[in-house]
């Protein structure tokens, strides 16, 4: 059995309107930037599963309130967390448990279990934290179904032991679970032990023997009879006037309270305790604690054939760990995944796990994300990541594109570009229009090829902004025209409405078919409504650099720096234009062909200007590193030589960057 779906309403971070965390697999990452309620959403489950009290007790501060509520005025309050449990179709073990409650929807589905907590909160004048009233129940209708009073069935008791989570906070304390205390792990894991009669004997037997061996030395009798002396001239009761020195009494619970767990070897000639441990280690023993009950319980059933699955052993495991990441090598990380990925893989165990670091988000799969933000009203928003389908073509590249800069989760604006020389560019104009990317939460992508429709869909789906720079690449193939046909394609695959994007003079709306020939226009004769159309799509945050690419924009704009980086005796050898007119030319013209990608290219839509200058890009940026190139050249400008001759799309791209992050 594993939990499909948790819904809460009214709790914390989470406003009035139910939010629905549908749990895709057995280990499921909640991810965002901090305080987006992914630890409030994991002590949910504490609520309704926690083995003390103390775990499931509500309070005040659980329930939610609103960003322009004064809490004074507020005289009641309702929470409510519920969680839907399905059922494996293999194997019946916990099905007798929760028969008689369980609910099915339709005719060929499942069976599953719905259990609810509900709290109320209500202000009095006796209580100064106010009277809260909690519930907990069985649903017995489907969650398609009207309810009434009569679904409601309360949650017993007894039941609750079947299903129990284990908390690993954010903050690591091993050595609280290494105590003989109610409720930790090694109390938990020793209780396995059945401890027979004859080992309780020989174990006081042998307890006595030491005793009695110690007496045997003078010097520890010498001490023994002067506490004796010195405590009966303090008083003369009766009563307690016997002194006895010995190993903390001779119970076997006495003993176990004393347990210790050591470390070896050291380099230091002498075990260490926990506490002596270094942060990431001790992170990693509480996790291995964990793991040790799970396995124990696992193989004590395994022993007793499955007998005591519901009996001693619950049907049902959480393991919900805060930020597993805490204090631990990045180079661990990958391990840690794959253990508890084992764990969520056992037939009575899942893993629910909360994390802001991409170090962790790219270990797990994508289906397995749950993004957590806060919107403008300060609740909590939860969102599964959107991924084509699997038989799309697209379905491989944006899975691998996420995984490789996961960062995007938790950007408040992804900037997407096309490859390596823009990032390479963002992050010094950055410097130079005063726009830090890290201190704002922005982060770069290149992921702007012939799939960034899926990454706009990923992106609207997690509600984080973004711009979008693509190359315009006019007269290469299948560009020009036709890179604008497919922004206006995908814009309109992922919602923006038609009669806005495609709005024409008079009213008038573009055609399907005229979009559909879009790219066998004429790009000398239609140049001037080209412009048109990519100062529509800039109001949609897609911006191109023109007329090719970003390396030839950066070439046409700081011609003099670009040159003066070659090595020395390097260089493209130009033929002088003035005395070998025609080797020139033929340098040119070459150079053109290579830049466009055809033999058939011409350049006529570019200045004798530009392709002169294509001599350059074709040396540049196609025989030797593009990244490589504009590094060097950058960092020989000034952030004023930079800024006299910028780019207009950069400054365009800025000015919204500044405009989105003043809303977001």
């Amino acid at each position: 059995m594993r939990i499909s779906t948790i819904k809460i309403k009214g709790y914390k971070s989470f406003g009035p309107k139910e939010t629905t965390i549908s749990l895709q697999d057995k280990l499921a990452g909640f991810i965002g930037l901090n305080s987006s309620g992914k630890t409030s959403a994991l002590e949910t489950l504490r609520k309704l599963f926690g083995a003390s009290l103390m775990e499931r007790e509500i309070i005040r501060s659980d329930f939610h309130i609103g960003k322009d509520e004064n809490p004074e005025d507020i005289a009641e309050r309702e929470l409510s967390i519920e969680v839907r449990i399905d059922f494996p179709t293999d194997d019946d073990d916990s099905v007798p448990h929760f028969f008689q409650d369980m609910v099915v929807g339709g005719e060929d589905e499942a069976p599953y279990l719905r259990i609810r907590l509900e709290a109320s909160w209500r202000k009095s004048d006796l209580i100064p934290q106010g009277e809260i009233e909690v519930k907990t129940y069985f649903i017995k209708a489907a969650e398609d179904e009207a309810e009434d009073a009569d679904t409601k069935k309360i949650f017993p008791s007894h039941l609750r032991s079947l299903i129990q989570i284990h908390y690993v906070p954010a903050i690591r304390k091993p050595g609280e679970q290494l105590k003989y205390a109610s409720g930790s792990i090694l109390h938990r894991l020793l209780k396995k032990i059945k401890w027979n009669e004859e080992f309780k004997e020989e174990f006081d037997t042998k307890i006595s023997e030491i005793n009695e061996a110690f007496k045997g030395l003078s010097v520890f009798n010498t001490i023994q009879t002067s506490i004796t002396s010195f405590w009966q001239k303090f008083h003369k009761d009766e009563r307690y006037s016997e002194t006895a020195l010995s190993f903390g009494g001779s119970e076997l619970d006495t003993i176990l309270k004393k347990l210790e767990i050591s470390f070896s070897p050291t380099g230091t000639h002498k075990p260490f305790g926990i506490d002596e441990l270094g942060e990431g280690y001790r992170s990693l023993f509480y996790l291995t604690l964990v793991c040790s009950l799970l396995d124990v319980e696992e193989k004590i059933s395994e022993e007793e054939d499955g007998e005591t699955i519901g009996i001693t052993r619950p049907l049902l495991t959480i393991l919900a760990i805060e930020e597993p990441e805490n204090h631990i090598a990045p180079q661990l990380l990958g391990r840690v995944i794959k253990i508890l990925q084992s764990i969520s893989e056992k037939e009575n165990s899942q893993v629910l796990l909360s994390s802001h670091t991409p170090a962790i988000i790219k270990r797990l799969e994508p289906e397995q994300i749950l993004h957590f933000r806060i919107t403008e009203d300060y609740e909590t928003d939860v969102n599964q990541i959107k991924l084509p389908e699997k038989t799309d073509e697209a379905y491989k590249y944006v899975k691998e594109a996420v995984r490789n800069y996961p960062e995007i989760y938790f950007a408040r604006l992804v900037v997407i570009g096309e490859g390596d020389s823009e990032e390479v560019i963002f992050n010094r104009l950055m410097d130079v229009m005063d726009v830090d990317f890290d201190d704002n939460i922005i982060t770069f992508a290149p992921l702007g090829h012939r799939f960034v429709n899926h990454i706009w869909k990923l992106l609207n789906a997690l509600h984080i902004p973004y711009i979008t720079l693509l190359d315009l690449d006019t007269e290469r193939e299948g560009a020009g025209w036709g890179r604008v046909k497919y922004a206006l394609q995908q814009l309109l695959g992922i919602g923006v409405k038609r009669n806005e994007l495609l709005k024409l003079k008079g009213d008038n709306i573009l055609s399907t078919q005229r979009l559909e020939e879009m790219h066998t226009r004429d790009l000398v004769k239609t140049s001037k409504t080209l412009q048109g159309w990519l100062g529509r799509l800039k109001e949609y945050d897609v911006f191109y650099s023109a007329p090719l690419d970003l390396d030839f924009l950066m070439l046409t704009h700081y011609p003099e720096f670009y040159k003066a980086v070659i090595p020395k005796g390097g260089g493209p050898q130009i033929p002088d234009k003035t005395k070998k007119p025609k080797e020139f030319e033929k340098k040119m013209n070459k150079a053109v062909q290579a830049t466009l990608k055809s033999e058939d290219a011409t350049g006529e839509t570019y200045s004798d200007e530009e392709k002169e200058l294509m001599i350059w890009y074709n040396y540049h940026f196609l025989g030797r590193g593009k990244p490589a190139t504009h590094i060097q050249v950058l960092s020989s400008m000034s952030d004023e030589e930079i800024r006299e001759n910028l780019p207009p799309v950069f400054t365009k791209i800025f000015e919204r960057i500044s405009s989105i992050l003043q809303t977001h």
